[in-house]
Formats: C-alpha cells, sequence, structure tokens
C-alpha cells in the first residue's frame, strides 16, 4: 500500500468517525437538549464536510503530480 493510498484510507477512516461523532451528539441534543452537544454535532459534522474537501484536494494535487493510478 502507497503513502498516497494509506493517506486516501485515513481521510475516509476520519471521515466516518466525524460523521459518527456529529450523529451522536444531535442525537443526544435530541433527547437531552444540551447546548454542548448542540455543538459536538454541528461541528463535527462541518469538520467531516472540511476533511471531505480535503480529500478531494488531495487527490486533484496528487493526480496533478502524476502520483494517479
Amino acid at each position: 500500500m502507497s503513502l498516497r493510498q494509506f493517506h486516501i484510507l485515513f481521510v475516509a477512516i476520519v471521515t466516518c468517525l466525524f460523521v459518527g461523532l456529529g450523529g451522536w451528539g444531535l442525537m443526544g441534543y435530541h433527547e437531552h437538549q444540551g447546548a454542548a452537544l448542540l455543538w459536538l454535532g454541528t461541528g463535527s459534522l462541518a469538520t467531516a464536510s472540511g476533511v471531505v474537501a480535503y480529500g478531494f484536494w488531495f487527490l486533484r494535487k496528487t493526480r496533478r503530480m502524476g502520483l494517479g493510478e
């Protein structure tokens, strides 16, 4: 497994973890109405979208460098 492939896998895993944490936070907010859970949920989902954007940027950059498969 190349370093590029590992990086893509790591970005995918981190995205899944942030989406899971965001869902858990928003479900907890729905049940308990805690403001911290709302911030945790929305912040995690926003971070997940940022990680996805970074993943697409990384793929495009590595393809331009000739490292694409």
